[in-house]
């Protein structure tokens, strides 16, 4: 049987790690968290318009280590907010600092009625 585990990263606790945790109890896949080093402060509306400047500049944040190692799972679900009409700048850089080869990748995203 493969080995599924979810990834998500939600600024607020918000919609997309609610849908993270159904995905994980529903399939009986481990579950974890993408974590900045750095959080971001202020309110919905001052995280609003630093993510609108890193998403148009590329910006990739600094990410904490995984709790779990991706090389025990064969199934990888990755949940996102929309940031902008893309993924969050922290999904980007977790995307390209991770090796998926042989991996199964589901992606997922949120959107609470922003951009």
């Amino acid at each position: 049987m493969k080995k599924m585990l979810v990834v998500y990263y939600s600024w607020s606790n918000g919609n997309t790690k609610k849908i993270a945790e159904q995905l994980a109890d529903e399939t009986g896949a481990d579950i974890a968290r993408i974590e900045t080093t750095e959080p971001y402060r202020g309110s919905h509306e001052d995280v609003v318009e630093q993510g609108k400047r890193e998403v148009e500049a590329g910006f990739m944040p600094q990410i904490n280590p995984l709790s779990v190692n991706l090389a025990d799972y064969d199934v990888i679900a990755i949940g996102t907010p929309t940031w902008w009409y893309t993924m969050a700048p922290a999904v980007l850089t977790f995307l390209t600092t991770n090796d998926f080869t042989g991996k199964t990748v589901i992606p997922f995203m949120t959107n609470g009625g922003w951009p």
